[in-house]
């Protein structure tokens, strides 16, 4: 890791066409199913042969929740595609420490390729969602106490609302 702090950018974009050496796309435990990820589809053929394989391999159950894997980009804008488990949100059980560790899971495979910029959705701002206080809380809470040798973050928001919202919790840190 290298030392200084990582640069946060958030922006209204599509996270398909955002430059960056990873791209970081929330998954479920089946996180080699292009029928249902738009993401995952637009990294196309190869991408998707990889994710296969290595569920295949290593992940027959199905990634666990707060967990990341890596595969190559294919097609997008990025040299390596981080997949991650994120938890679905429910009012019966509080689990913002998974959250939280699928965000500091996504930094350590950035981490271990030797990614210098990384590019994501915040979890829990799509699919599976999350309220937005706690997708915020959760999200800064976790990207901004990691020690990580990333040095560019870029926040892609595909609302302007949610963009908005934010964009001002990053200027309130």
């Amino acid at each position: 890791m290298h030392p200084g702090p990582m640069r946060v950018r958030v922006v209204l974009a599509d996270l398909a066409q955002t430059p960056a050496d990873a791209l970081v796309r929330a998954a479920g435990p089946r996180f080699d199913a292009p029928a249902s990820d738009p993401m995952l589809h637009a990294a196309g053929h190869e991408a998707i042969a990889h994710c296969v394989e290595l569920r295949r391999l290593a992940y027959p159950h199905g990634l666990p929740v707060g967990e990341a894997v890596s595969t190559s980009a294919g097609e997008l804008p990025a040299r390596w595609l981080i997949h991650v488990s994120v938890p679905l949100f429910t009012m019966r059980e509080d689990r913002e420490y998974q959250l939280t560790a699928a965000y500091r899971s996504a930094l350590r495979v950035a981490d271990e390729l030797g990614a210098q910029t990384l590019a994501m959705q915040p979890f829990g701002s799509t699919n599976p969602y999350w309220p937005l206080d706690q997708g915020i809380r959760c999200t800064f809470g976790a990207l901004l106490g990691t020690p990580t040798g990333v040095r560019d973050l870029v926040l892609v928001l595909r609302t302007a609302a949610a963009c908005e919202a934010y964009a001002e919790a990053l200027a309130r840190r």
